[in-house]
């Protein structure tokens, strides 16, 4: 593995793990009023345009752990857009 892999991975892996403890808490108290619906809805563009660089480059670190992340920025902008409509 050389060191622009492992700094990829390493990258990866602390952007996937940053998403945990926000979703966490979304799932635990279904609360999304203090989370801006504007900064979710650019992180989550962002992370699913590098998740389709991964694939595009065929960098396995860059798309598994972007393709993680999205998951939960997904699940946090879903709750906070059924939310926001009620």
């Amino acid at each position: 593995m050389d060191i622009s892999t492992l700094t990829a991975s390493i990258a990866g892996i602390c952007m996937a793990v940053c998403q945990i403890p926000q979703a966490v808490k979304v799932y635990q108290t279904n609360e999304t009023e203090n989370i801006s619906i504007l900064m979710q809805i650019i992180l989550t563009l962002g992370i699913a345009m590098w998740f389709t660089t991964g694939i595009l480059v065929d960098s396995v670190p860059m798309y598994l752990s972007n393709g993680f992340c999205l998951v939960f920025c997904l699940y946090i902008l879903g709750v906070c857009i059924k939310n926001k409509r009620k």
